[in-house]
């Protein structure tokens, strides 16, 4: 038994005991970090049946609102970011999105493929300059989060809050990490959700995995704490959205 407020209650287990706090731990860490990588992958469906899909963003961001990294929302939509806070956002479309735009485009006739055709050769291998706050919009960058405070808020308050329910298992290895898996006591049907914290040192969280019939998010951190550098390509790397045509960019997409 032990005192809670003043009454007797049934003492926790031993895995859960030490589960929870570490994961009480692991969220203070997490919660206070000032800047973080943060590699997040949702897939939906089941990929045995052709139906999964995956939207991978790897993002190192501060509570500044800067951020650089990648995104992959599929085809058309993958390339790099930088976010600069107070600044312009900037874009730049891997080849084989430039290409898929100009597949789509050729489908739709010569017409469309000429002015596809011309936007592409203006933005290849370049940065597309987007005015500030437009990069996190989820038509230019489907799900991409540049604001750490509030992406931290939404795992301290969202959808995928943490309610402080686990136990510890044996320290293993996941994500190329030596970590001890914290995990669901008592999950509900067809749901599956852990954190992985340090198995050495602090316990500081290198995993968040939460699934849900067939619906998958995987969150990894890392680089707790160091400095994001977001620096603006030179001006000869880079071409204003003004020239694109369209809001944010659309007009790159729209053939």
């Amino acid at each position: 038994m032990r005192l809670e407020g003043g009454t007797f209650t049934d003492r926790l287990p031993a895995d859960r005991a030490r589960g929870e706090t570490l994961a009480a731990e692991g969220m203070d860490l997490l919660k206070s970090a000032d800047s973080l990588r943060i590699v997040t992958e949702v897939s939906q469906g089941s990929p045995t049946g052709g139906t999964s899909t995956v939207q991978e963003v790897d993002l190192h961001l501060d509570r500044r609102s800067n951020c650089t990294g990648t995104f992959d929302s599929g085809t058309g939509q993958r390339g790099e970011l930088i976010v600069i806070a107070g600044g312009a956002t900037y874009l730049r479309f891997s080849e084989d999105s430039l290409e898929a735009m100009r597949t789509t485009a050729r489908g739709r006739g010569p017409q469309a493929l000429a002015a596809v055709e011309e936007r592409i050769a203006l933005v290849r291998g370049k940065y597309l300059k987007l005015p500030e706050g437009v990069g996190t919009g989820r038509r230019a960058l489907p799900g991409a989060q540049c604001d750490l405070g509030a992406m931290l808020r939404k795992l301290d308050g969202g959808e995928h809050a943490f309610d402080g329910q686990v136990r510890a298992e044996a320290a293993t290895y996941r994500y190329g990490k030596h970590v001890i898996p914290l995990v669901d006591p008592a999950p509900g049907a067809g749901e599956t959700n852990a954190m992985y914290v340090a198995a050495e040192g602090r316990p500081y969280i290198s995993a968040l995995v939460m699934e849900d019939g067939n619906k998958r998010l995987t969150m990894r951190m890392s680089d707790y704490g160091k400095p994001v550098a977001a620096h603006a390509p030179a001006v000869d790397r880079t071409v204003d959205v003004s020239e694109i045509g369209g809001p944010a960019g659309a007009g790159l997409f729209e053939v």
